[in-house]
């Protein structure tokens, strides 16, 4: 018997480990290589917030204080910015911190979190990692969100629905008379928990109909969102994100959370960055015009519409090789076999101005 099988229990020993995109160092390293182009993760190749950077500094000091456990100054802020009340507001180690909270909150060992099977993976994640069931709902063949197949798939034991909007790594939204099909058909005990973290990149697209998760959850208590400073502000090294529900939502999220869990730098960088409204106008305009770049001018695939701050590529065949042929050339990307379930597919960030017509040719090189 391995050493795990008397570790762990079974639904932790049949994980799989989360394998994060690789390191611009690491692939130098390995291929004695300089100038590598990371277009794996979705961050904003604009960088941090400058008024999060401006206001770090003075934060330095008090780095032997613990952090308000409480976030505070960053939830009146986001209060003000949302026209929520305070108790409607927490916050999270990053927004992934608080989907598995919401699964630890308010799920009984019976309970189903549902999704759809193209959908972020830490949603599944979440619910395996607490040992609940996960069910994945088929998609549309443009493998978006399918409110009729989602909704066949619910059953008394649905207790959360998780659809991110844009979702990743499709880009693909959830319409708003879809969001409200979904929550019609919810189950007596179940919760909506939408996730926006791309919703201002999303913004950039108002010919797009999309549902407004802060809208609908400000309608029905049954709907959470969750939102992250990790994408378009430009923080995801800081790990800060937010959820806005119900106040008996976050009341139980506060009976879970662990003690100081987003530090002092990230509160004080995420109150400062939500209100750069220049560097989010300015990130969420360069965004689409780098998506609508990479749809024009990558010829030898499909390359699917998005909302977001990257593309899903179809490669036409297995992408494993296309990844290795890109890494190859300095480019790194991610293959979405394990991530998604699409075997023939890549993720690709929109790049900085200067790094995408190379991030544009060696994608055409490598799938030619």
């Amino acid at each position: 018997m391995a050493f795990i099988d008397e570790l762990a229990p079974a639904h932790i020993r049949t994980l799989d480990v989360y394998q994060p995109g690789k390191p611009i160092e690491e692939l130098e390293r390995e291929l004695g290589i300089t100038g590598a182009i990371k277009v794996a993760s979705n961050e904003n190749p604009l960088g941090p917030s400058p008024r999060a950077l401006a206001a770090l500094p003075a934060a330095l000091p008090q780095l032997h204080l613990y952090p308000d456990a409480g976030g505070f100054q960053l939830r009146r802020a986001l209060s003000a910015k949302l026209g929520v009340p305070l108790e409607q507001l927490a916050l999270g180690n990053g927004s992934n911190d608080l989907l598995y909270q919401l699964v630890i909150a308010t799920c009984e060992p019976s309970d189903e979190v549902l999704t759809h099977k193209h959908a972020f993976l830490s949603y599944r994640l979440s619910a395996q990692v607490a040992g609940r069931p996960f069910v994945a709902a088929p998609t549309t063949a443009e493998l978006a969100c399918d409110p009729d197949a989602l909704i066949a798939h619910m059953s008394a034991n649905t207790r959360l629905v998780v659809l991110g909007t844009p979702n990743n790594p499709t880009g693909s939204v959830v319409t708003r008379a879809g969001a409200e099909k979904i929550l019609a058909a919810l189950p007596k005990r179940a919760l909506l928990v939408i996730d926006e973290a791309y919703a201002e990149y999303a913004a950039e697209w108002p010919e797009v109909d999309k549902v407004d998760g802060l809208a609908l959850m400000k309608k029905d208590p049954r709907v959470v969102v969750l939102r992250t400073f990790s994408k378009i502000y430009g923080l995801a090294g800081l790990r800060v994100g937010y959820a806005i529900a119900d106040k008996g939502i976050i009341d139980v999220l506060g009976r879970v959370t662990r003690s100081f869990h987003v530090g002092s730098l990230a509160l004080v960088g995420a109150t400062a960055a939500l209100a750069d409204q220049d560097h989010v106008a300015i990130s969420a305009r360069h965004a689409r015009q780098a998506i609508e770049q990479l749809r024009s001018e990558v010829k030898a695939a499909k390359v699917y519409p998005s909302c977001a701050n990257f593309v899903l590529i179809d490669c036409g065949k297995p992408s494993t090789p296309i990844y290795d042929k890109l890494l190859r050339m300095g480019v790194i990307v991610r293959p979405m076999a394990m991530f998604a379930n699409l075997p023939n597919h890549i993720r690709v960030s929109v790049a900085s101005h200067q790094d995408m017509p190379r991030v544009i040719a060696a994608l055409n090189q490598a799938l030619a």
